[in-house]
């Protein structure tokens, strides 16, 4: 088994897990497998939780995972049931490694949110160790992504390089954004992000695929890409959570905002706007009118 020396090693404990946003999600099939074949343009936004790793020069291949952050509470109370344990141990079974760690996951992401908050920071973890036991970041190829999309999770391999991206499959391929968009979010990279304190589970909405009605009339197409805005899944997500509805009014509504539309299976909604003084005032706003809600302001990181 390899083992570190943790006196000839530096590094930055931290990695940070930014939060995934779906500019558009289009589910293709569903396959043999119960996996459904998609498409989607994602960006990747400065809203993130943290991952630290502390690894010990004990080796008794033991990871202890400690949670703290604002979501904490909101995820299952069993460590190994959790996504970045899971992750953390394929890891370190994976390349043989028996050095005992220690997690620490901050968790600023709303959970079951269709923010890939679980995925980012399974990728965060995976990232953080590649660089902690100096394993080539080449291990991340395509065999590799379609292993850990099918274990572990789909999100994990756009998660991974938390660029904009154009995914398929079952988000294991990935593929660079049409220059054409990336020109529209360099012009535009101000976004919101709301939402209504509502976990909505990725399994059910998938479920009810294709069987559930269209319930919001608001135009979310647009002359300049008009693919931003549309979600396979967002009539199911608005059927089991009413409130998103209710944000995509508040948003289309307000002064500098170019597109609008619900990420992943929900419930968070986003909101592009054409400069900074718009979408902070339209952020300030809808705080004031629903302080309860979650709802955070950041550039998109092109």
């Amino acid at each position: 088994m390899q083992s570190l020396n943790l006196s000839n090693i530096m590094y930055n404990k931290i990695e940070k897990a930014y939060a995934k946003i779906n500019l558009n999600l289009f589910i293709i099939n569903k396959r043999k497998d119960n996996y459904h074949n998609l498409y989607s343009d994602l960006i990747f936004v400065n809203i993130y939780d943290t991952i630290t790793i502390k690894p010990k020069n004990t080796k008794n291949n033991k990871i202890n995972l400690i949670v703290n952050g604002t979501f904490k509470n909101t995820l299952d109370i069993n460590i190994k049931e959790n996504i970045v344990y899971k992750s953390a141990h394929y890891f370190m079974k994976k390349y043989k490694i028996d050095n005992d760690l220690v997690i620490i996951l901050k968790k600023s992401l709303p959970v079951a949110s269709g923010l890939g908050g679980g995925s980012a920071d399974a990728a965060a973890t995976l990232r953080k160790l590649t660089e902690i036991f100096n394993i080539s970041k080449k291990t991340f190829n395509n065999v590799f992504l379609e292993k850990i999309s099918k274990k572990l999770g789909a999100d994990i391999p756009s998660c991974i390089y938390s660029s904009p991206q154009t995914i398929r499959g079952i988000g294991e391929k990935i593929y660079s954004l049409p220059l054409s968009l990336k020109k529209i979010l360099r012009d535009n990279h101000y976004i919101i992000l709301i939402n209504p304190n509502a976990s909505i589970s990725t399994k059910l909405v998938f479920s009810k695929w294709k069987i559930t009605p269209q319930l919001t009339n608001i135009v979310t197409s647009n002359k300049y890409y008009p693919k931003i805005g549309i979600n396979n899944l967002k009539p199911i997500a608005e059927n089991i959570e009413p409130s998103i509805i209710l944000i995509q009014k508040f948003l289309s509504s307000h002064s500098g905002i170019k597109f609008f539309g619900m990420s992943g299976s929900g419930a968070t909604c986003f909101g592009i706007f054409d400069n900074k003084s718009h979408a902070v005032k339209a952020k300030h706003y809808i705080k004031k009118i629903r302080p309860k809600w979650w709802i955070e302001f950041s550039s998109i990181n092109i």
